[in-house]
């Protein structure tokens, strides 16, 4: 079977550890390849900074992503398709090994935009605040563990006449280095509802500052969770 051709295809999304490429031969879906640059993000403790780029060990956001969904996947089958994508495995492409995921779109086809995006564009997120809230209910009832929870992170789905659905695209999964949350209920529970509470004042906060800037975005990593296209 032939790789997916990338390379000559433009991201919608840029991270600091990988691109999001729409699927070319399902726009439905989306693929995550891990960036190779010297730009990227790469994970080292503070008291190895000094080692050269090239010597650092690779985390591979794909792999742990991947893992994460499957995990959540068998606990609780498709509903998690409502606040979560379904992950589709892995495929070969002329970038690397790239992870499948179903794409977000909006009810008019185009790629949904992340909070950060919409609030550094005037929406205000009280508009939101009812996807939030069901958002949060799906975290909660079904114990879905995260890492913090960030504006860039959450994409929010128009589904038009101004109602929206919420969708974590990154950052699922237990961080602690001893993952008791996820094999305690209660303790579990604890944490989800502690995520939450935290995310939604920094949202509010992070809109009524205005946003992102153009200069921040040219000058700093706060571009991530832009769009560079919307896959039309």
């Amino acid at each position: 079977m032939d790789s997916l051709k990338l390379k000559n295809l433009e991201p919608f999304g840029v991270g600091g550890r990988r691109e999001c490429y729409v699927h070319p031969e399902n726009a439905s879906r989306c693929v995550k390849v891990l960036r190779t640059d010297d730009r990227r993000t790469v994970r080292l403790s503070a008291k190895r900074r000094w080692v050269p780029l090239r010597w650092r060990r690779k985390y591979d956001n794909n792999a742990d992503e991947a893992r994460e969904l499957h995990r959540v996947h068998l606990r609780i089958g498709d509903v998690m398709a409502a606040h979560l994508p379904l992950c589709h495995g892995f495929e070969e492409t002329d970038l690397g090994p790239g992870l499948v995921l179903d794409l977000v779109r909006d009810h008019d086809g185009r790629i949904s935009r992340s909070i950060r995006e919409l609030a550094s564009t005037g929406v205000d997120p009280g508009r939101l605040e009812p996807a939030y809230k069901e958002f949060s209910g799906f975290l909660l009832s079904h114990r879905i563990l995260t890492r913090n929870l960030h504006d860039h992170n959450l994409v929010a789905k128009d589904l038009g006449n101004d109602r929206w659905r919420l969708v974590l695209i990154d950052g699922v999964g237990d961080p602690a280095w001893l993952p008791l949350a996820r094999w305690i209920p209660s303790l579990g529970r604890r944490k989800v509802a502690k995520r939450l509470a935290r995310a939604w004042p920094r949202i509010v906060s992070f809109a009524k500052s205005g946003g992102v800037t153009d200069e921040l975005r040219e000058k700093s990593s706060w571009d991530q969770g832009f769009l560079r296209h919307r896959g039309e």
